[in-house]
């Protein structure tokens, strides 16, 4: 939709071709960021990004699971933050990209894209 920011997650180095291996979510659907899982689980390297679920009841819940330098969650929360209220002309705002860009005669030439230096992959579960 016009004037909204759509974030895109993909926890492939390749292209991805299956389930939970790319995301794209609306901003506002974004619920909140913590350290810890909602199981307890504390991590010194990782985020929890939680958004609404794409079953339309209400109830689902989505989670992207971001790698970090360890014991840089506050500086990659804030990295994270700034992209998602960027101002791209088409919405489209990349916060963690892990695909491998190739060229055919060079090889590979990139290692991914991430909003923030501290962010080094993620893991996409569009249903927690």
């Amino acid at each position: 939709m016009k004037g909204e920011n759509y974030l895109y997650f993909c926890d492939t180095t390749d292209e991805p071709n299956a389930t939970d291996e790319a995301i794209l979510i609306p901003a506002s659907a974004v619920l909140g960021m913590s350290v810890g899982a909602a199981d307890g689980t504390v991590d010194t390297d990782a985020l929890y990004l939680s958004f609404d679920g794409f079953v339309g009841d209400g109830n689902s819940r989505g989670a992207v699971i971001i790698a970090c330098t360890a014991d840089k969650q506050k500086e990659a929360m804030d990295d994270i933050v700034r992209a998602m209220n960027s101002n791209p002309s088409d919405g489209f705002v990349v916060i963690a990209d892990a695909k491998v860009n190739t060229d055919a005669k060079k090889g590979a030439v990139g290692v991914g894209q991430f909003c923030s230096s501290y962010i080094t992959g993620c893991t996409v579960d569009s249903a927690v």
